[in-house]
């Protein structure tokens, strides 16, 4: 085994890098934010409950063969891409780029084929012929969602390179706009299940040509040591177990939903619930990504004091983001649906607020558990998919057939709650946290009573308005209500505001202005 690198890492230097990141993170958040916000109202609107239904099955589907394509590579490349980064080892990184790319195209080529065959079987399945044509369009597509979820996402992350991703990401969310037309058009669910192969054709193409620009892949690469290797090997094994495993109960609950339920309607109530939330759980993914590399190298070096420092801001900034959406959420939940849904969407309410609890959860601690997979600890993240694989099937054969949608998202929150568990067991067993170093309490603890005062001016300024229209103008002005609470108890410590404000690539115009 190799000695760990003990050089030293500029902290500073190391946190500008992260903020530069960050910012892509946020920018990428926001457009996402709003184009998954347009294509859930619009689309639903334009296909109806029940196409929208045999729509979403049809997707679910297509990821599902794209998972089994992976291998594990995704995260095997954003790993060794950090791993070898902190290692100064060039050749071994083109090593790591090159070899896994072919391995993925193969891979992805058979799971195409495999789709294709078992779109037949899968119509007669959900009582809907159409579903085998729809089906094998996107099959054609899986080759190229492979080459942009598992591979240039990956390696991006990995070399701090979010940039390229916040670009790839804005190509994507255009030209999901452009499927939004092509249904509105007349070409309906036929035409927006055909621009998801156009739209990762696309972005896979420009991908591969930023990949090649941060690493001339024409250069020399040198093949890891056994040791090394075998590592490697590990690494995507656990990761492959683990991706397929989860699919037993994320897919697996919409898929279950839409053969038991009464009509697809059921699932797509279940399906916005959970866009709904996702929304809210992305900033603590987008932070998590940005340290993930620095994380990592730390880690590599042995530096541990920096390494639990990095692990306190992470968590804290991650869970000081996410609060303040949560809570207004909550309160505001029956004229947020109203506004972007209708009231014909008002069903979506208990899915929404059941599926908030994991949220909320993955926020305070999901930035710790993901450290299992910056260090290499893979298998210990597959042990907890494995538990909450077993958890998921027994509530989804139990809840789901009784409750529906709401059956559905309690089946989720479980899986949820009992993955997040483990993890947190496993990294204080392996001693890669310390609860003590790692958890800012008292700025936690002040984060939560600033999102409460939030929420009751937000409840009281409800009250009073009641025009719909000014909702988003009333939601804008509880978030300054809570960053001013933060302020004013010092949670945000200068330190804080130096950070956000290289987050926001302001700095460059302080320096300006001080200059003049």
């Amino acid at each position: 085994m190799q000695e760990p690198i003990t050089e030293s890492v500029n902290v500073d230097e190391e946190q500008n890098i992260v903020a530069s990141n960050s910012v892509y993170g946020f920018l990428r958040m926001g457009s996402k934010f709003f184009v998954s916000f347009l294509l859930s109202i619009l689309l639903v609107r334009f296909l109806g409950p029940t196409n929208y239904g045999v729509y979403t099955v049809a997707v679910l589907y297509w990821g599902f063969a794209s998972t089994f394509s992976s291998l594990g590579l995704g995260s095997t490349i954003m790993y060794g891409v950090a791993r070898y980064r902190a290692k100064d080892r060039k050749g071994l990184i083109n090593w790591v780029i090159s070899h896994y790319f072919i391995v993925l195209m193969v891979s992805s080529s058979v799971a195409s084929v495999a789709l294709f065959a078992v779109s037949g079987p899968l119509a007669v399945i959900y009582r809907t012929p159409s579903l085998a044509e729809y089906i094998r369009i996107l099959a054609i597509g899986v080759i190229f969602y492979s080459i942009n979820d598992n591979f240039t996402t990956a390696v991006f992350t990995g070399s701090q390179k979010l940039k390229y991703g916040f670009i790839t990401g804005v190509i994507y969310d255009v030209l999901r706009i452009v499927q939004l037309v092509v249904v509105y058009i007349g070409f309906g669910l036929l035409g927006a299940i055909a621009m998801y192969d156009v739209t990762y054709l696309v972005i896979a193409t420009i991908g591969l040509f930023f990949v090649y620009r941060i690493f001339r892949l024409n250069s020399a690469k040198d093949r890891p040591e056994a040791a090394e290797l075998s590592h490697l090997k590990h690494y995507s094994a656990f990761s492959y177990t683990g991706s397929l495993i989860s699919t037993l109960y994320g897919p697996v609950i919409t898929l279950f939903l839409g053969a038991v339920a009464a009509n697809m309607s059921d699932v797509s109530f279940y399906r916005v619930g959970l866009i709904m939330v996702g929304m809210l759980g992305m900033p603590a993914n987008i932070i998590g990504s940005a340290f993930f590399s620095s994380i990592t190298k730390f880690f590599e070096k042995r530096d541990l004091v920096n390494f639990y420092m990095l692990e306190k801001r992470l968590l804290k900034y991650s869970v000081l983001i996410t609060i303040p959406f949560v809570v207004a959420s909550l309160i505001s939940i029956r004229q947020l649906i109203s506004y972007l849904y209708r009231s014909s969407f008002l069903s979506v309410q208990t899915p929404f607020v059941i599926l908030i609890v994991p949220v909320i959860l993955t926020a305070i601690f999901g930035p710790l558990t993901q450290i299992l997979s910056a260090t290499g600890k893979q298998k210990y993240w597959m042990y907890s998919v494995v538990a909450g694989a077993v958890v998921g099937l027994v509530s989804t054969l139990v809840l789901v057939p009784r409750f529906s949608a709401v059956g559905a998202a309690e089946a989720y929150t479980l899986v949820s709650i009992t993955m997040l568990v483990l993890n947190l067991a496993f990294l204080n067993r392996l001693r890669i946290i310390s609860f003590s170093k790692s958890i800012p309490y008292l700025d936690l603890a002040k984060g939560f009573v600033s999102a409460a005062l939030m929420g009751i001016f937000l409840y009281y300024a409800l009250a009073f308005v009641a025009t719909l229209s000014l909702l988003p103008w009333i939601l804008i002005l509880s978030l300054f209500v809570y960053f001013g609470l933060l302020y004013a108890t010092r949670t945000i410590t200068r330190h804080d505001m130096s950070f956000f404000v290289k987050l926001l690539r302001a700095d460059k115009f302080i320096r300006a202005f001080y200059k003049r």
